[in-house]
């Protein structure tokens, strides 16, 4: 006897096993049978007054009586099966739900700079208050470090937070102090047209960044020459209008990355025809700010690219308010080329800019206002100018490079014939690194 018993519970506890439990009993209720194999099934099912907040299995008619049998897994139809005398029953293993892919997170970063030696100066010393003459410094520098969370809510929301640190522009002691570079939230609300609020970049250069690639070489001439930041805070609006051209409308504080500390707004509009091998961009800003030295900018690009490398041309012109006394007002125009040849693929390249930058007031031939504040170039604001950009780049792997360049500056006049005649030149050779993760 003793033996049979044996014999008839080892399936059961075979059953249960499986499960993890040796619970089993029976609740009927409301002309239903309710088996359960698992006690904390059966604990919420008393608890909750009989609701089911498990998947079940329910055979009706299932029962000994004819009733509807519940079964709270399939642990509970055997056990109930062996119990009644029925035949046990093979169950296929439940398939695991496919994870969504979000939220979805990305961690990524970049680091620049240069092995610098400025060789040719148009002055002695960097400002009125610091006697130090660039002419001769020669060391190493990082010129930005990025550190970038990006985070995929779902297919149409996401959000960005990016820190940037960078060295002292100019020529000064000072620590690498990190700064919030990007915050904000896109929503991608029908097809591929998208709103973003936050910290952004700035649709002055935004893409033209990314058209000319070589952001650790030199900036693109909008934000080198200081005519824009490269950051808002602000919304932007934008996506596809037609096959191949695009839209966006940027509203900012014209703030950078701080915070508004003034009054005035920006307005940007930007429209572009782009094609595997070709583009088109027109652009232009409004910027009220104030005591009436509003600020009006547009410019124009083109450019190609294909298998062998990529070329492009842009003219950009600013108008800015004197304000509210007779002080006529100023205007800059820059014309800007360059080429870059891929001379073995993510293995080689050469590249070559050229700019000339000059400015007007009241019909008399300026220089760049503020081209004395350019960090890491420190550019006289006396005269108009060319600058000439060229080197190549050696790729250690896709994400690291190494290039040698040149960056000369002539000035049409000297820009001090005074103190420094025969300085009419700014001359600086770089050994720039870059590698990003």
């Amino acid at each position: 006897m003793l033996l049979a018993v044996t014999l008839l519970a080892g399936p059961v506890f075979s059953v249960c096993a499986n499960a993890q439990t040796f619970f089993y009993t029976e609740v009927a209720k409301d002309g239903r049978l309710y088996v359960f194999a698992v006690a904390s099934r059966h604990d919420a099912f008393v608890q909750s007054g009989g609701v089911e907040t498990w998947p079940v299995i329910t055979r009706p008619g299932y029962g000994t009586n004819g009733e509807t049998v519940v079964f709270d897994s399939a642990d509970a139809v055997n056990l109930y099966n062996f119990k009644h005398g029925l035949p046990s029953e093979s169950f296929p293993s439940p398939e695991e739900s496919p994870r969504s892919e979000f939220p979805a997170g990305k961690i990524s970063g970049l680091m620049f700079g240069d092995y610098y030696w400025y060789f040719r100066w148009h002055q002695d010393q960097t400002n009125g208050t610091n006697p130090t003459s660039v002419e001769g410094q020669h060391g190493l520098w990082f010129r930005r470090i990025y550190f970038t969370y990006d985070l995929a809510f779902n297919e149409r929301l996401g959000t960005r937070f990016r820190l940037e640190m960078n060295s002292n522009g100019d020529f000064e002691d000072s620590d690498l102090v990190p700064y919030v570079k990007d915050a904000s939230l896109q929503w991608k609300y029908v097809r591929d047209h998208y709103v973003t609020l936050g910290i952004q970049p700035s649709l002055t250069f935004g893409w033209l960044d990314e058209f000319w690639g070589l952001r650790h070489i030199e900036k693109t001439p909008a934000d080198l020459y200081r005519l824009d930041s490269s950051r808002d805070f602000g919304v932007a609006v934008g996506g596809p209008v037609t096959a191949g051209v695009t839209y966006a409308v940027q509203l900012g504080n014209e703030s950078g990355t701080g915070s508004e500390a003034r009054e005035g707004k920006i307005l940007r509009l930007e429209g572009r025809y782009e094609r595997p091998r070709v583009a088109l961009e027109g652009f232009y800003s409004f910027a009220t700010r104030p005591d009436g030295e509003d600020r009006h900018t547009a410019q124009t690009i083109g450019g190609v690219r294909g298998q062998a490398g990529r070329a492009g041309g842009q003219y950009l012109w600013q108008a800015r308010g004197s304000g509210g006394n007779d002080a006529p007002d100023q205007t800059i125009g820059i014309w800007s080329g360059f080429a870059v040849w891929d001379v073995l693929p993510k293995k080689a390249d050469l590249f070559f800019r050229i700019d000339g930058v000059a400015g007007h007031r009241g019909g008399v031939e300026t220089g760049l206002p503020g081209a004395d504040e350019i960090d890491y170039l420190l550019l006289s604001p006396q005269s108009k100018f060319t600058m000439w950009i060229f080197g190549g780049e050696v790729y250690l792997h896709p994400a690291v490079r190494f290039s040698p360049n040149l960056e000369l500056v002539n000035y049409a006049h000297d820009p001090d014939p005074v103190n420094f005649p025969g300085r009419d030149r700014d001359s600086i050779a770089r050994l720039t690194f870059f590698w990003t993760f």
